[in-house]
């Protein structure tokens, strides 16, 4: 059966009537959602992924299961089609592939796009410890300050679970870190030559070996960041 021809509520339909348990529910429609996410239009994933969120069961889903769906969706319906975007100071497009993009425009873009209530514009024009606190609801940064990339490296590797998190970079710069496997990837609107947005590994990063002081919120364990996310809340921006 080709899923990409089947509408969502069809798609449930057969879930429950072959009784797949949420787990599995999740682990199809994710799949069905990266089918979908690569074939079709950035407008097109977009509804994909909010189709896909629609049917998230918080009372039948558990914190781990819903903090790998939420990376899945960013990582591999939104960001790639970002690739390759160039970045500019002042780059504030909503069309990836289409103008350009800031690196605080980008974060707060896809986050948007990924279905978060929040205003991207206010979002991006703050600081970078701004936008974590923003993102961490609450809950501590991460903050490090060592002037050893290997040693932040580690330490990162160390204390980050599987997952996406935000990363700010002194008073200048911001992007994401994921964490797949025993790997750290960096993934940004890439300031240097305007290479705009990237995925890179963490140890090839110039911009990572760069700055000395970084400040990491956790997007996709935070608990209540996610339930904000599930129940389109208003997520809003701090400014001081």
């Amino acid at each position: 059966m080709n899923l990409n021809f089947l509408k969502p509520r069809l798609i449930l339909f057969f879930f429950t009537l072959i009784g797949l348990n949420p787990l599995a529910q999740i682990q199809l429609l994710t799949a069905q959602t990266s089918l979908v996410g690569y074939e079709a239009s950035y407008t097109a994933s977009k509804k994909s992924v909010a189709t896909t969120k629609s049917h998230i069961n918080l009372d039948r889903i558990s914190e781990d299961s819903l903090s790998h769906l939420f990376t899945n969706l960013l990582t591999e319906q939104i960001i790639p089609h970002w690739l390759g975007t160039p970045w500019s100071f002042e780059g504030h497009t909503s069309v990836p592939g289409s103008g350009e993009i800031a690196c605080g425009y980008f974060v707060s873009t896809t986050l948007k796009d990924v279905g978060f209530n929040l205003d991207r514009y206010k979002f991006a024009q703050q600081l970078p410890i701004h936008e974590a606190k923003t993102l961490a609801q609450g809950k501590p940064l991460q903050e490090i300050n060592d002037n050893s990339t290997d040693k932040r490296i580690n330490i990162l590797r160390n204390t980050l679970k599987e997952g996406i998190y935000f990363i700010g970079f002194d008073q200048s710069h911001v992007g994401y870190i994921q964490k797949k496997g025993n790997e750290l990837f960096v993934i940004h609107s890439n300031y240097i030559s305007a290479e705009g947005v990237v995925v890179e590994r963490i140890k090839d990063s110039r911009v990572f070996s760069y700055y000395t002081r970084i400040y990491i919120a956790d997007i996709s364990h935070n608990t209540v960041l996610m339930k904000k996310w599930v129940r389109g809340e208003v997520v809003e921006v701090v400014t001081n």
